[in-house]
């Protein structure tokens, strides 16, 4: 027993070290290069956060003293940048000054920030309803039943919300059967 112990070798830190210097050095050279990459990659996405909101301010100020035209440019690139916060920010601004009168282009932006954004779900599903909501009338019902699936299969905070907006457009087409068919189905 005492000779295997003396067979096996003594390794200390200093021959380890000398051993392995090429790959512990290549190792915490790697180690510091990602870190460096994890910081400068957050300072340029703090530089754009920062820039998007200035130009985000700007357009609001261009709306306010009614130049649309530069104002739909801006808020254009914004919802172009795809930033979680002022994309969505920016579609709204537009919605709300009517901006944009083009409907096609203007539910092309809700798909861009819904499909592309990093939105948190609940957001996104906010979105899917407002796209539902702007589309108005004219939607036709299995577009309607297909957008909002997901929020009705889900728990989301939005369900409740959803399930009276489909169950208002039966009846504003005088299909009350429809609406009371929805509600026992939904409740089950």
């Amino acid at each position: 027993m005492e000779k295997e112990i003396e067979n096996k070798p003594n390794l200390n830190f200093k021959e380890y070290f000398s051993r392995n210097k090429k790959k512990i050095f290549g190792i915490v050279f790697c180690i510091i290069l990602i870190v460096f990459v994890i910081i400068i990659m957050n300072e340029l996405k703090k530089k754009q956060n920062i820039e998007i909101s200035k130009n985000y301010n700007t357009a609001k100020i261009l709306i306010e003293k009614k130049n649309f035209n530069e104002a739909v440019v801006i808020l254009e690139n914004i919802i172009n940048k795809n930033n979680k916060f002022y994309s969505p920010s920016a579609l709204n601004l537009i919605i709300d000054n009517n901006l944009i009168k083009d409907k096609t282009k203007i539910l092309s932006y809700y798909d861009q920030i819904i499909s592309k954004s990093k939105l948190e779900q609940e957001t996104k599903n906010l979105f899917i309803f407002k796209k539902i909501i702007f589309i108005g009338d004219e939607i036709e019902e299995n577009e309607l039943i297909s957008s909002l699936k997901p929020i009705l299969k889900s728990d989301s905070l939005w369900k409740n919300t959803v399930l009276d907006y489909i169950k208002k457009y039966y009846r504003s087409r005088g299909e009350f059967n429809k609406a009371k068919e929805f509600e026992t189905t939904i409740i089950k």
